[in-house]
């Protein structure tokens, strides 16, 4: 596809990265010509330095000619005036990044009058991701299929754990029917696993399962005991702390917002006026205990500086925090993350390229249409599809033993009128069927993909 990305920041950059390693003509737009030159240096893609508001940049990017032009800058107004003008010049989808609530309250309008394909919302997704995450204190990443039914859940191997030394065959003999564990990561590299595979201590397990049933999961693969978060503590009013303290006080839980800003306190107060708002730094950990950090169930770090954020996690870890959740902007840092024990952490740019690469898979053939949800994770190594099985599908009703598979490619769960399977070589995919696909190092754009 020839794609055009307008703004060269964190979104844009890893836009670059992911569409370019997936063979599109990429062609990147910002008026810093040094964050231009990078992006033509490290990856496959063209760049031209000016702003997306003007029609002979655009022309030079050709838009007339492309499949897709995304505006990914910082100003919403900006993003949705550069859509307008390129479907005027003949680009035939756009995707902007907005930010901004009322925007998304307007999406069908947008969409149907103005001709703007997607609208993304970062803040807004990150959120939800949290929230996800808040639901299942052990685990240290969730994801959410089949319109909430299924989840994929990410948990760490202990040496205390039950699970440690055990292979997945006599995990899964014990909870039959339950999950699947379709990837492991160990020591930088990522697994996806067959029953032979022992887990050891370090090791960080995905497993698929039910949503009604994760908590009981957890609980018999790691010695967890359910427990809910009531008490949380927030860090820093940037837009995603306002959407998830809107949730979570929806929710009836008791949240406390630290923010050093004072005009930000104010807006916040306003706009989540049951949760308690303190103007204060929380890089003064005096400032923390004498605010309660000590009786909090959870810690979400959410400021801008991410050096505030793993540190404040660090401190909040020591004291023992049960939770702490980390935002984070460079995702250079994971490993350190890691290595310090922090490894529930959100990357806001991160899950705005997933969704948009989503779309763009769903665009690139009809099969493809098909797609309904897709996450990467283990730092974009493994994705994790899902699938609306239709009549494109060429091995619908045949056992899957009977169909030969690419290496590295796992049906992680079926979905059929709501009841999930967690399938085995005698179960089959059937019309209608919502299929979980994990793969590592292919791109699936359909279930026909899967096959060798």
């Amino acid at each position: 596809m020839e794609i055009v990305i307008i703004g060269a920041g964190k979104l844009g950059r890893g836009l670059a990265k992911s569409l370019g390693s997936e063979e599109h003509n990429i062609t990147v737009v910002d008026y810093n010509q040094k964050k231009v030159e990078e992006l033509v240096d490290k990856f496959d893609v063209q760049g031209i330095c000016g702003s997306g508001t003007h029609i002979d940049v655009l022309k030079e990017a050709k838009v007339n000619n492309a499949h897709l032009v995304i505006s990914t800058t910082h100003s919403d107004e900006y993003n949705i005036l550069v859509c307008l003008m390129s479907k005027k010049l003949g680009a035939k989808h756009t995707i902007a990044r907005v930010r901004n609530p009322e925007y998304n309250a307007q999406f069908e309008f947008m969409r149907n009058e103005l001709g703007i394909s997607l609208m993304v919302n970062p803040d807004f997704n990150a959120a939800l991701e949290i929230g996800r995450i808040l639901q299942f204190p052990d685990a240290t990443n969730i994801e959410t299929f089949s319109n909430g039914h299924i989840d994929l859940a990410e948990y760490r191997i202990t040496e205390s754990s039950a699970l440690c030394n055990t292979s997945i065959s006599g995990i899964s003999a014990r909870l039959t029917n339950k999950m699947i564990i379709c990837a492991v990561e160990r020591d930088g590299n990522v697994y996806i696993p067959n029953g032979d595979f022992v887990l050891k201590a370090g090791d960080k397990i995905h497993i698929t399962g039910e949503h009604k049933e994760m908590a009981n999961i957890g609980k018999a693969l790691i010695g967890s005991k359910k427990r809910s978060l009531k008490d949380i503590m927030v860090i820093g009013c940037s837009r995603v702390g306002i959407y998830l303290c809107d949730m979570l006080v929806n929710l009836g839980k008791n949240v406390v917002i630290i923010e050093k800003d004072k005009e930000k306190c104010e807006i916040v107060f306003d706009m989540v006026p049951k949760a308690t708002v303190i103007n204060g730094d929380a890089n003064n950990h005096e400032f923390l205990i004498e605010e309660g950090i000590e009786n909090m169930d959870a810690v979400v770090t959410l400021t801008d500086i991410d050096e505030t954020n793993f540190l404040v996690s660090l401190y909040a870890r020591s004291i023992g925090i049960p939770k702490t959740i980390t935002k984070i902007n460079n995702i250079n840092l994971n490993k350190m993350l890691d290595d310090l024990g922090l490894d529930t952490r959100i990357n806001v740019s991160e899950l705005s390229v997933s969704s948009i690469i989503q779309y763009i898979r769903a665009k690139e053939n009809i099969s493809s249409s098909y797609m309904k949800t897709l996450y990467k994770f283990v730092d974009g190594k493994v994705e994790a599809a899902e699938f609306l099985a239709g009549d494109y599908v060429t091995f619908l009703d045949k056992p899957l033993s009977k169909i030969k598979t690419k290496k590295d490619v796992l049906i992680a769960a079926i979905n059929r009128n709501h009841e999930t399977i967690f399938p085995g070589g005698n179960d089959c995919i059937k019309a209608n069927d919502l299929v979980i696909v994990v793969s590592k190092d292919t791109k699936i754009k359909s279930l026909n993909d899967i096959l060798q």
